[in-house]
C-alpha cells in the first residue's frame, strides 16, 4: 500500500515537473524573441548611381524605395533612397550596398510605420 502510495506520488511529481520544464521552455524561446524585436530598419542611401541598387532591391527583396535628389557639400548632386525592410532583409541589403560601390548609407531602427 505505501509503495503504491509512492508511486502515485512520485508520478504526480514526474508530471508537475514535467510541466513546470515544459512552461520554462516555451518561457526561454519567448523572451529571446520579444528581445530580439522583428522590427523594421529604416534605409538611407546616398549615391550618385541609384538605377542599379533600386533593381536590385526589386529583384532580391522584393521591395520598393522613395528617390530623393539630395546635395553633397563635398560630393555635389546625389540621390537618396529610402527603404523600409525587415531585421531579417537587413543583411541582404547590406550586401546589395556594399556591391555598389560609392554608395553611402545609414540604418535606423524603426519602432512603428504609420501609414
Amino acid at each position: 500500500m505505501i509503495r503504491k502510495l509512492a508511486k502515485s506520488i512520485l508520478s504526480y511529481l514526474a508530471i508537475i515537473a514535467g510541466a513546470l520544464m515544459a512552461s520554462f521552455s516555451v518561457i526561454c524561446i519567448l523572451i529571446p524573441n520579444d528581445a530580439i524585436d522583428y522590427g523594421t530598419a529604416g534605409i538611407a542611401i546616398i549615391t550618385k548611381s541609384p538605377d542599379d541598387i533600386i533593381k536590385q532591391i526589386k529583384e532580391e527583396l522584393n521591395k520598393t524605395c522613395t528617390v530623393l535628389d539630395s546635395y553633397g557639400v563635398i560630393s555635389g548632386e546625389n540621390k537618396t533612397l529610402i527603404c523600409y525592410v525587415s531585421y531579417f532583409e537587413l543583411q541582404k541589403m547590406r550586401e546589395i550596398i556594399s556591391a555598389n560601390k560609392g554608395s553611402f548609407s545609414t540604418v535606423s531602427t524603426i519602432d512603428e510605420i504609420l501609414r
